[in-house]
C-alpha cells in the first residue's frame, strides 16, 4: 500500500510538472534579442500569440503569427527556426551564402523554412526539397 502511494505522488508531481512546461505569455516577455528580431521583420499587430516552454532546463519560446508563421527562439532569444509554411521567409533572415546558392540553383523557388541547428542549417524550399548546409554556407546535400 505504501508502494501504491508513494507511485501516485510521483505520478501526481510529474503530471503537475509537465503542466507547467508550455504556457502564453506576452511579447514583451520574450528576450530582447527575439523582440528586435520580430520586430525587424514583422509588424508585433501580426503576432497571433507567443509561448514559452520550459525545455532541457531552458525557457524556449515560439511566436506565431496570423499568418501561420511559426518563429522558434533559443534561451537566449536567437532564432532557432522560422517556418512561414507556403510564404517566403523575409529577405535578410536566410544567411547570404545559402540565399545566393538557392537562388542560383533553384531561380524559380523560395525558402519557407530555415532551422538553424548546432551542426547545420536547413532550409526547406516551397517545392519540398531540404538542403543542407554549413555554417558557412558550404552545401552539404539535400535531406529526405
Amino acid at each position: 500500500m505504501k508502494k501504491m502511494m508513494a507511485l501516485m505522488a510521483t505520478l501526481m508531481i510529474t503530471l503537475t510538472a509537465c503542466a507547467d512546461r508550455q504556457q502564453m505569455i506576452q511579447f514583451s516577455e520574450l528576450p530582447a534579442e527575439a523582440q528586435s528580431f520580430v520586430q525587424k521583420y514583422y509588424n508585433v499587430s501580426d503576432i497571433s500569440y507567443v509561448e514559452q516552454e520550459w525545455d532541457d532546463m531552458r525557457y524556449e519560446y515560439t511566436v506565431y503569427l496570423k499568418n501561420s508563421t511559426e518563429m522558434e527562439f533559443n534561451h537566449q532569444g536567437n532564432l532557432k527556426s522560422i517556418d512561414c509554411k507556403r510564404s517566403a521567409v523575409p529577405e535578410g533572415i536566410v544567411s547570404p551564402a545559402i540565399a545566393s546558392y538557392v537562388k542560383e540553383h533553384y531561380p524559380n523557388d523560395f525558402v519557407v523554412e530555415y532551422v538553424i541547428d548546432y551542426r547545420r542549417l536547413k532550409v526547406e524550399l516551397n517545392n519540398g526539397w531540404e538542403l543542407i548546409f554549413d555554417h558557412n554556407g558550404k552545401f552539404l546535400g539535400m535531406d529526405d
